[in-house]
């Protein structure tokens, strides 16, 4: 009798085994990472453009963001009473107070309390939907190793060290060190975010390889695209950072030339400090890079049209392209609102994750 009994919860076991494993299947189907890629990809942009805003605004209001707490104030009292002791903080005093354009400084206050709330709200999710994909992903590959991929894993490894070896150069290599102001840093930290996000987006829409053109030829031509297209978010970086706007604010040419003078071009020595350094040189790059991918994008629809193979992928291209052009030449003019350099930022990642898109993508619909 108590051998049937403890069969029967052997039994009983197993099957409640299997049954938290299909469970655990079934949650971690292919559509169900495709879902929690897909909140760590909206929370990601949304952190990049929070994040991004503080840096591009000129003047003090985001270099000195007020102090939050996990609940917010509620109420006109509570708004109040937080206030007064924000005024009472060194932050305030650094920032001069809040003075622009006639507004309450309280209502500066919230802003920018709400700013600062829902950027560190966005990074905890994005890390949470991460730490999500990471334990779908690791289910998945116990449960059918012949179908886990390491090669993602193992090229954002190789993209973090990356980025931690060139961060070290940018904050001690000779003579960066001693004058290093920042747009180093800020600059690797805009590409880095943004090729993470944009790869976010791709692996959120998870398309399958088209089955024509060879392998290499698919990722090779990626890589060249995301690449400079990485590069050129760098230069727009740098070129926000050093505040070049006002050198140059003609388009297409520069006064009655194409170019500035070499003289104002190659003007640091050494050379390499023009690179980071020379407003510029950092404006002309970023401009002949945007050029050069609109036209290369425009060549390639005309190729795409003439071989007749889709053009889906490479005019959604050119368009974000265009757009991401017009965008800058706005941002150009003098009183142009700091909203535009945001959108031009963001519009940047969504230019970078069409060009990492497969060629003739087609998103598979099954479950796992």
């Amino acid at each position: 009798m108590l051998l049937k009994v403890d069969r029967a919860s052997a039994a009983a076991l197993h099957e409640s085994s299997q049954s938290v494993g299909a469970r655990l299947a079934a949650w971690a189907s292919r559509r169900a990472l495709r879902a929690v890629l897909a909140f760590a990809a909206l929370f990601g942009v949304v952190a990049f453009v929070l994040g991004a805003g503080n840096r591009l605004t000129r003047g003090p209001w985001f270099l000195y963001a007020p102090e939050v707490s996990v609940i917010p104030p509620i109420g006109r009292a509570g708004w109040q009473h937080a206030f007064a002791l924000h005024q009472q903080s060194p932050i305030y005093a650094l920032c001069g107070g809040y003075d622009v354009d006639g507004m309450q400084s309280i209502t500066i206050y919230r802003f920018l309390y709400w700013w600062e709330w829902w950027r560190i709200a966005s990074v905890v999710l994005l890390v949470a939907a991460l730490l999500a994909a990471a334990f779908i992903y690791l289910i998945r590959a116990t449960r059918a190793p012949q179908s886990s991929d390491l090669r993602r894993w193992l090229g954002l490894l190789a993209a973090a060290v990356l980025y931690f070896v060139l961060r070290y150069f940018a904050d001690h290599a000779g003579l960066f060190a001693t004058i290093n102001l920042g747009q180093q840093r800020h600059a690797l930290d805009i590409m880095f975010a943004s090729v993470g996000v944009a790869m976010l987006i791709v692996a959120a829409i998870a398309p399958s390889v088209a089955p024509d053109a060879p392998v290499v030829s698919r990722v090779t031509s990626r890589a060249i695209w995301a690449s400079f297209i990485a590069i050129n978010i760098a230069f727009g970086a740098l070129f926000e950072a050093l505040d070049a706007g006002p050198l140059w604010t003609s388009f297409p040419g520069y006064a009655d030339a194409i170019l500035p003078a070499p003289d104002r071009l190659l003007a640091f020595h050494p050379v390499w400090r023009n690179f980071t350094e020379n407003g510029y040189f950092v404006q002309a790059s970023h401009r002949v890079l945007s050029i050069g991918l609109w036209a290369a994008a425009l060549l390639t629809v005309a190729i795409a049209a003439f071989r007749r193979l889709p053009l889906a992928r490479v005019t959604v291209l050119l368009g974000l392209l265009t757009f991401e052009g017009m965008l800058g030449v706005a941002t150009l003019q003098p009183d142009a609102p700091v909203v535009l350099s945001i959108v031009h930022e963001a519009c940047a990642i969504a230019v970078l994750a069409v060009a990492l898109l497969p060629r003739g993508m087609a998103i598979k619909r099954t479950g796992s």
